[in-house]
């Protein structure tokens, strides 16, 4: 077995390990104990299991190719994107509406999980006999942050570059004494073994801390849900409710003309009509159903049946006539009425009015749904894929119509791959853009996971419209689905096979379970904290209070584990994305902050 293993090359045992590890790591997050489980964090642990016994024993893996470390680290970070790039495009269309209603209150907890994991640290520097970097890495990795590793290693840099006096150099590096005579006490020799030494500190202390940074928020969910004896299934029916509270749907009234000055105009010259903040989707004139066409003229009794927001119908009434009772149903005469998906990419980006519809045949589009949100339909109303539009009017011009939209079932269904990847593409950009701040020697990304998630949230919003309806980033639920799971199981086999190499070396080192145990304080103290305020206090919905500490952490396997609590991911996934900009802004700051903070108290 091991001689068969050791006769393939290094890729095909790099698949081979993180293949085991993927159906290890889900089959372990499937048990069950008492209504707990690890769910999508058992990929890493399996990780570290196997990656233990890979790297330690002859069992005819050759691991140590730099080839090899490459291959897996792109896989952790294309795993990654896929799965940030999948939770934007799904959150994107009521983003900016959560951003309104809950944002404050969300953003308010994330900043003091920030905030109370900078004052951990701090007190752990103050009290206990560590270095800074020790303690940075150990704090990146608690927070599972790889930005703020990356800030760590930079501001470390240059303090000791600039420190010529060598005035906190000793606070910052281990060995510094050591180091310095070694190299007879030259600048020149002894600053870049210093930097070096820096450096891999901060990258031990990060790795030591990261999987209970992990496992951290995991046992908090567990807590949170035990201690207040927590139904999930109730929880998300109670967001689902809150939702649909909020969001302003479409009303219907009928109304009988009875204002004298109205008679004898047509439609389209009707006042409250030509706001285009209502609709009038059908007309009834004796026993009789029309279809309203612009150019029908008014006659007095006649009832219009209307669509729109309930303020403006309260006002038409007024204007108009009467409210009344009479049903205006299709059943039993000419006219039907359908409701047919714009799939048709010929259409893409134009308006009703472009495309002749209502002129050319017998209907009146009266309303369309886009991203969940029902608005009324104008002639102006410029068309985007997947929009679900309601029509009156005969069967043969309906049929007409259909082959005009698309109306196809299947096609929304599949994933077309020219946005995806160019959305990606555009997501990477945007998260290597440096944004400078004054003071600060490290500037401000995104990075890699930060950059695709807040791409894809406006993509899916407005990239249509940006388009001109030419490309669409609507992606089918089933898609969605498999792509976050496919990411978040690669990202974390990776980041198992990584860490498992020398985990049990580092925790069982002299200072590796003291690394250990202030990382599980920074990470469990500041989230523990603010779940309770947040649960106590603020009454945040479980699954969204969970969303919030994942991205407080910028955890995606938090998010992972938190999505899969219940059926529909979007209030755990909303809240992670409302959070996890002002979250990343915090973590690649506060490396900084601590650092400047200990030269100014000495």
């Amino acid at each position: 077995m091991v001689n068969w293993i050791a006769s393939m090359n290094w890729m095909a045992q790099l698949t081979l390990l993180l293949a085991i590890i993927s159906v290890l790591g889900i089959a372990l997050g499937k048990l069950n104990f008492k209504g707990l489980s690890l769910g999508i964090g058992g990929v890493l642990f399996a990780g570290i299991f196997v990656s233990h016994f890979a790297f330690n024993y002859d069992l005819g893996f050759n691991l140590n190719k730099p080839e090899f470390e490459s291959a897996r680290h792109y896989i952790q970070e294309f795993g990654l994107i896929l799965f940030v790039y999948a939770i934007g495009i799904s959150v994107g269309p009521s983003f900016f509406a959560s951003l309104k209603s809950s944002g404050i209150k969300l953003i308010s907890l994330a900043i003091g999980v920030v905030v109370l994991g900078f004052i951990v640290t701090f007190v752990i520097f103050k009290t206990a006999d560590v270095k800074v970097s020790e303690l940075l890495g150990i704090y990146s990795g608690a927070v599972t942050n790889t930005p703020a590793l990356g800030a760590s290693n930079q501001i470390i840099t240059e303090v000791i570059q600039g420190d010529s006096a060598g005035q906190y150099i000793n606070t910052m590096v281990p060995d510094v004494a050591e180091i310095q005579a070694k190299s007879g006490d030259n600048p020149t020799s002894y600053i870049p073994q210093l930097i070096n030494k820096a450096s891999s500190t901060i990258n031990s202390g990060y790795a030591v801390a990261y999987p209970f940074g992990i496992l951290g928020i995991f046992i908090t969910y567990i807590l949170i849900k035990f201690f207040f004896r927590i139904n999930v299934n109730a929880e998300g029916a109670a967001f689902d409710r809150e939702k649909n509270k909020n969001k302003k749907s479409l009303e219907t009234v009928n109304v009988q003309i009875k204002n004298q000055n109205l008679i004898g105009l047509k439609i389209s010259e009707v006042p409250d009509l030509k706001s285009e903040v209502i609709a009038c989707s059908r007309l009834k004139r004796g026993n009789v159903l029309l279809v309203p066409k612009h150019d029908l003229v008014l006659e007095a009794d006649d009832i219009l049946h209307l669509v729109g927001a309930k303020e403006n119908l309260q006002r038409a009434v007024l204007n108009m006539g009467d409210e009344v009772s009479t049903s205006l149903s299709t059943k039993g005469t000419e006219l039907v009425a359908a409701r047919m998906i714009v799939t048709n990419d010929k259409v893409f980006g134009k308006t009703i009015e472009d495309l002749c519809i209502t002129k050319l045949y017998n209907v009146v589009v009266s309303r369309f749904i886009r991203s969940g949100v029902e608005l009324v339909a104008t002639e102006h109303t410029q068309l985007q894929f997947g929009d679900s539009l309601n029509i009156v009017g005969s069967q043969s011009d309906i049929d007409e119509i259909v082959k005009i939209l698309g109306d196809s079932k299947s096609k929304l269904q599949q994933v077309n791959p020219l946005p995806l990847f160019l959305g990606v593409a555009l997501g990477i950009i945007l998260g290597y853009i440096s944004i400078p701040i004054p003071g600060v020697p490290s500037a401000l990304k995104l990075g890699i996971a930060g950059g695709p998630l807040v791409m894809a949230i406006f993509l899916s919003r407005f990239g249509s419209t940006w388009t001109r309806g030419k490309l669409y980033w609507f992606m089918p639920r089933s898609a969605n689905a498999a792509i976050k799971e496919i990411g978040i199981v690669l990202f974390l086999a990776a980041v198992g096979l990584n860490a498992g190499k020398s985990f049990v070396a580092s925790v069982t080192s002299s200072d590796g379970l003291y690394w250990l145990m202030w990382g599980a304080l920074i990470t469990f103290i500041p989230v523990m904290t603010m779940a309770l305020i947040g649960r106590l206090l603020l009454k945040v919905n479980y699954l969204s209070l969970c969303g919030t500490l994942a991205g407080a952490c910028t955890d995606p396997p938090a998010l992972a584990y938190s999505n899969s609590m219940y059926t529909n991911a979007e209030a755990s996934s909303l809240a992670y994305a409302t959070v996890y900009p002002f979250s990343m802004f915090l973590r690649i700051l506060s490396p900084q902050v601590f650092v400047i903070l200990i030269m100014m108290v000495g």
